[in-house]
């Protein structure tokens, strides 16, 4: 009998452990400023339990028209065991509109093309396991024009000046 209390302790202490529940971690909604890292932390504390399931937002605002990359990068603890899973990934412009989505998304930039000026929503379903929970920064930095499309365009700028002064 007490062999029999000691296994389910040891079993019941390694479940809450390793988060093999149906735990819930803490859910994030940030203000992201272009150009600057963010990390959505859902580490494991003393004093908090990050493991679980987790839904986390971040907005950013254009002012401009343009181009952004979103980039993602998994900060685990160990490269051995996967503790981070984003299993779901999306971009909802300012009236809800789902611009980009996909699965199982770590480690990766993703380009948003030909943006209008207004709020942008990231949203970022998955889950954080295991002992230490898990961790990932998000970057969203403007795409700046390219040098070619300057140079191209002054000298349209030029070739129009020369033909104008030509014909007079």
């Amino acid at each position: 009998m007490k062999l029999l209390k000691r296994i389910s302790s040891a079993i019941l202490g390694l479940v809450s452990l390793f988060g093999l529940g149906s735990a819930t971690a803490v859910n994030y909604n940030v203000d992201l400023t272009l150009g600057q890292t963010h990390t959505f932390n859902h580490l494991h504390t003393d004093t908090y339990d990050y493991s679980g399931t987790f839904t986390d937002t971040g907005t950013f605002e254009l002012t401009n028209a343009g181009s952004v990359n979103v980039s993602i990068a998994d900060n685990e603890l160990t490269s051995v065991v996967d503790l981070l899973s984003v299993s779901a990934f999306a971009v909802y412009d300012s009236n809800s509109n789902v611009l980009f989505s996909t699965s199982d998304l770590v480690n990766t930039v993703i380009p948003l093309s030909d943006l209008a000026v207004g709020v942008y929503t990231l949203q970022f379903v998955g889950s954080a396991d295991g002992i230490f929970g898990a961790a990932y920064d998000v970057t969203v930095s403007a795409v700046p024009l390219p040098a070619a499309a300057w140079l191209f365009g002054t000298a349209l700028l030029g070739f129009v000046a020369f033909s104008a002064r030509r014909t007079v």
